[in-house]
């Protein structure tokens, strides 16, 4: 038999021994809000087969049923439902809601009423992990936030891995962001956006990293950390050694270069062990203590040559094949600054490739491969500080660094003391090793070499290929 029920509204089946209700179980979608801990508060169920005189339970983690002392079935999607008189603890939480129509068909929307408070960031939102710079190692660990009932917190981002994207991770239980920032050419800003957890509740909170790119106003400022000494030794013969390529020098202790003041004429230093072969990371090659007004007449009419060589320098020979004037000029692998005779102008400049002069007597003649002639005076371009307790500080420093951060192939520029004089217009190329170079040539006087008795340093740095340091360019 089948009957309509006029005081449930649903029609009913006879089993043989009682009238059933035939009906489907309702739907719950959502309720709000979905934190309360209030008692006698309103919870809004949302959803859909809600019929009149439904019920409404809470139910905790512990599996303890809490009825709803008051319940209004607005519509067949919408239900008001009071919490207990006494409130729900938030030991119990996260509870479940269970509605169940008068037919005796339920259904439970699971760990959807947090009993205590959303999760409370204790970090501001803006710029975390104070000064950072590229290369440095992350590890912030003040970026936390609390559950006001003492529920775990767990974090993430809510969108795209913006941390992993930029070489660091969140750590989903404690919240710490730790890492190596990637190079910039610019000071850049991460930005992203956390989400801190706790019993089903979420609170998001915008935060930024600012990346700095590491810039050095002047070469003083260039960590003493990363300059490395040229290895010492004994080269009075021309032919191949270890370190170095050449003869005629000696490399005393404390990176002294010292040319043999039994020569008279060219002398030559190749470093062989290159100072830098990583296309992307600077380097920077400095000559210092250079004494004042080198190839002054009264100190022999010496010419020097100081600057670098790409690739294996043994393809400009040794001893007298240096760039004085017994490189081809087609030989453009070398970018050197060339000064004496009293600095003037006809013999001072910066040379790219081979001089081409034909002759060791005068490099003065040549200007195919001589990008600028000039007249500095060396001793008007002092560093505030070096290593050493010598007379003079005046430097020559090349640096060697990326084309914009983006392009393999590197520029090199020339700086006098914290001055730069120069950019070369010719890059080097993005596989080329670099090596550095120093010749002196032309007659002494009768006081002989004055390098032997006021001898110059020569130093390189890279910081092993870890950091640059945007000196120049």
């Amino acid at each position: 038999q089948i009957r309509f029920n006029s005081t449930t509204g649903l029609a009913e089946y006879y089993t043989g021994t009682e009238f059933k209700s035939i009906d489907s179980p309702p739907v719950i979608s959502s309720i709000s809000p979905t934190t309360q801990a209030d008692a006698n508060a309103n919870i809004v169920i949302t959803g859909s087969g809600f019929s009149s005189g439904a019920t409404v339970k809470f139910i905790g983690n512990d599996g303890t049923e809490y009825a709803s002392p008051s319940v209004t079935v607005n519509s067949s999607t919408q239900i008001t439902a009071t919490t207990p008189a006494s409130p729900l603890t938030a030991s119990n939480e996260p509870y479940d809601v269970k509605v169940t129509n008068v037919s005796g068909l339920s259904n439970t929307l699971a760990d959807s009423l947090d009993a205590g408070g959303v999760p409370t960031w204790n970090t501001a939102s803006g710029q975390i992990g104070g000064s950072l710079t590229e290369g440095d190692t992350v590890n912030i660990t003040n970026v936390t936030a609390s559950d006001p009932d003492g529920t775990a917190v767990t974090y993430s981002e809510t969108t795209s891995n913006v941390l992993g994207a930029n070489g660091l991770s969140l750590n989903p239980s404690t919240g710490a962001i730790t890492g190596t920032l990637p190079s910039v050419s610019n000071d850049t800003t991460i930005s992203f956006t956390l989400r801190a957890s706790a019993g089903g509740d979420n609170t998001d909170r915008a935060f930024n990293i600012v990346n700095q790119n590491f810039t050095v106003t002047d070469i003083n400022s260039i960590p003493e950390s990363i300059w490395n000494s040229i290895p010492t030794g004994q080269f009075a013969n021309a032919g191949t050694y270890t370190d170095y390529y050449g003869g005629r020098f000696d490399v005393n202790t404390g990176n002294v270069m010292q040319f043999r003041s039994e020569f008279t004429n060219e002398h030559v230093m190749y470093q062989r062990a290159n100072a830098r072969s990583n296309a992307n990371e600077e380097c920077y090659i400095q000559m210092y203590d250079i004494s004042n007004d080198f190839g002054d007449a009264s100190n022999g009419n010496q010419v020097c040559q100081f600057g670098i060589v790409e690739d294996d320098p043994t393809a400009t020979g040794y001893n007298n094949n240096t760039a004085f004037g017994y490189v081809s000029t087609s030989f453009t692998k070398m970018r050197y600054t060339v000064w004496g005779q009293s600095d003037v102008a006809s013999v001072h400049g910066f040379y790219t490739g081979g001089a081409g002069a034909g002759s060791s007597a005068s490099i003065g003649g040549n200007s195919s491969n001589r990008e600028v002639s000039a007249n500095y005076r060396l001793n008007e371009y002092q560093l505030n500080f070096t290593p050493t307790n010598a007379s003079t500080r005046t430097a020559i420093t090349f640096v060697i660094k990326p084309d914009n951060h983006s392009s393999n192939a590197r520029k090199v520029y020339m700086y006098y003391g914290n001055t730069k004089v120069h950019t070369f217009a010719n890059a080097i190329g993005a596989n080329s090793t670099v090596h550095f170079y120093c010749g002196i040539g032309q007659t002494t006087s009768s006081n002989g070499d004055f390098w032997t008795n006021n001898p110059p340093r020569i130093r390189f740095g890279d910081n092993n290929g870890s950091a640059d340091y945007d000196v120049g360019g």
